[in-house]
């Protein structure tokens, strides 16, 4: 399965879980100081001058603004300067994120492509409302409860098939030129399938994790063994893709990290106060033993994708293929506060296991696939194997990779350089099985 380079966007116009910050590895609660002390505290004229600044614009601004309003304005100005990814949130915000933590949204089952500002159907999930109605790929909405889509912002449109489920919502669609029809779909709670997964020539397995939610690690493992059910009943080698993939539930991870080490430190998490001091470690047992492995990472490679490449990367359990990664390693809690209101705030740092912090700086691949593009093959030529003893090459075929080959249909310098590396016994392992 190949990801479309011309895609503009894509939306799930379906159930959604979102978690932040993972239950797991963030810090739900955090006590009102950190304990430690400013080097100098603020002055009461400092102070005086804020409420300066507050007055003069309530009473010359050109147009009135409320005291209340200002003072939101106030707070989400100083949070919004801390970091990109911490923000004050209203109480309608802070429910709508709890809502989202929740997994209260339901959709119609579909997922959507944005081609030239047009609304089309780029899948239909199997067994959902639009795909009991008839609905199929490539089909256009038009409109949404009788609102248009042309001349109306993408977003509101794509939001307008999002609701609780058991909700109703008309839609109108076409399919090419045949005149269109209007179907009321009840929504649905649709969960969201994160991986997909292919055999590669030569029998390597390919699993394309688009995002993390709950459910992915057990979601990854069952894929694993059925493509290893299909190759029968053993894998030559194994790629992890994790390109264009933001993140999400940190918990599922590490536990896909945990599925391909033995035993040790998969990240870990430090801030100003001891609560934000976590810690996750493998547990016995591994889901490929011996088995060589690759995980493809590129500049929207974020946050949880990058614990799991930097984790397998320290343990030298993979060989990390691609290009940097984008360097969100900060995790954010959500305090709430008096008003029903709320604080997203950075909190604590992601650590690897040999003590990396990715935040603003990435993972850097071990073979750049930019590097090779520049100055050919010999680029790649200086990954070592580790300790780890022997790892046979994989026989791959002879392939035209600027033509594409089954499953991937457009060429793909990553993958390219991953066949090559398992093809010339290139590629980590970790410990020999048994």
């Amino acid at each position: 399965m190949q990801r479309n380079p011309h895609r503009t966007f894509k939306a799930l116009a379906l159930f959604l879980v979102v978690s932040t910050p993972p239950a797991s590895l963030a810090v739900e609660t955090a006590p009102e100081t950190a304990g430690a002390t400013d080097a100098r505290s603020l002055t009461l004229d400092e102070l005086r001058t804020f409420t300066d600044v507050f007055n003069i614009v309530r009473n010359n601004y050109v147009d009135e603004v409320p005291g209340p309003d200002l003072l939101d304005l106030a707070l989400r100005g100083m949070v919004k300067g801390l970091d990109p990814h911490s923000a004050f949130l209203g109480p309608d915000a802070y429910r709508a994120q709890t809502d989202d933590s929740r997994g209260s949204y339901g959709g119609i089952g579909v997922e959507l492509d944005t081609p030239e500002q047009r609304l089309v159907v780029e899948r239909v999930i199997e067994g959902g409302p639009a795909w009991i109605a008839g609905v199929r790929e490539g089909e256009r909405i038009l409109a949404v409860d009788g609102k248009r889509v042309k001349g109306r912002p993408l977003a509101e449109s794509m939001n307008a098939l999002l609701g609780e489920p058991g909700t109703t919502v008309k839609v109108r669609f076409r399919n090419g030129d045949l005149p269109a029809r209007d179907l009321e779909l009840v929504r649905e709670t649709i969960p969201v399938p994160s991986v997909e997964g292919s055999l590669l020539p030569g029998g390597i397995a390919l699993l394309q994790v688009s995002h993390f939610h709950l459910e992915t690690a057990t979601e990854f493992r069952r894929r694993l063994e059925s493509l290893a059910a299909e190759a029968g009943g053993e894998l030559p080698g194994i790629v992890v893709d994790l390109r264009d993939n933001p993140g999400g539930v940190i918990r599922s991870a590490a536990q896909i990290a945990d599925g391909f080490l033995k035993e040790g430190l998969v990240v870990y998490t430090r801030g100003r106060y001891p609560a934000s001091y976590l810690e996750y470690h493998a547990e016995p047992g591994e889901w490929a033993p011996g088995i060589p492995l690759v995980v493809l990472v590129n500049g929207g490679s974020a946050s949880a994708s990058e614990i799991l490449a930097g984790a397998l990367q320290d343990h030298g359990r993979a060989t990390v293929i691609g290009s940097e990664t984008f360097g969100k390693g900060t995790v954010q809690s959500v305090l709430q506060l008096r008003n029903g209101s709320a604080l997203k705030l950075t909190t604590a740092r992601y650590f690897t296991p040999s003590g990396r912090s990715f935040d603003q700086a990435g993972i850097t691949p071990d073979v750049d696939v930019k590097a090779i593009a520049e100055f050919g093959s010999e680029a790649a030529e200086g990954v070592e194997t580790g300790d780890t003893g022997e790892v046979d090459a994989v026989v791959v075929p002879e392939l035209d990779f600027d033509r594409g080959f089954p499953g991937i249909h457009a060429p793909d310098p990553a993958l390219r350089a991953a066949l090559e590396a398992f093809r010339e016994g290139r590629v980590l392992a970790g410990a020999p099985a048994g």
